[in-house]
């Protein structure tokens, strides 16, 4: 009650992005940044049928996984990886989506003449996650998961 209530803390206790873009911009200044095997990574999913000509933004495979271009974050803006889903679960992947990729290992031979080594890791999709930070707590908020 007045004048004896608290005060609200002050600034936001959530940063609501406008979008994956902005999302990634923030993850690669302030987040976690670096390739490890086995440790997930914000990454953004991107319109490979705009950025590459082909059919699709995201390929659907036979099997139900789904096949994306993903803009990791890095120090330096991101980095190009191709990735799959584990499994056919899970929500139809979107550009603008931010997801949790996973490398698992660096494959040397599969990254072409004159292009970013980072292209040669090779991981999976694993979660998608809401475009917000809770400064409340460390984890993100993720809204579907492709590994379960």
């Amino acid at each position: 009650m007045w004048p004896f209530s608290k005060k609200s803390p002050v600034g936001p206790n959530r940063l609501v992005f406008k979008g994956g873009a902005e999302f990634l911009q923030y993850q690669c200044e302030y987040g976690h940044t670096r390739i490890q095997p086995r440790q997930g990574v914000v990454a953004l999913v991107l319109d490979a049928a705009k950025e590459f000509g082909v059919a699709a933004a995201v390929k659907i495979e036979p099997d139900g996984r789904q096949m994306a271009a993903l803009r990791v974050a890095s120090d330096d803006g991101g980095f190009l990886v191709m990735a799959t889903t584990p499994t056919a679960k899970g929500d139809r992947l979107r550009p603008g989506d931010i997801v949790i990729w996973v490398p698992l290992e660096h494959a040397p031979s599969a990254v072409p003449p004159g292009a970013d080594p980072r292209f040669g890791w090779v991981g999976f999709i694993v979660a998608k996650v809401k475009p917000e930070v809770d400064l409340a707590k460390p984890d993100f908020d993720i809204t579907c998961f492709y590994d379960r």
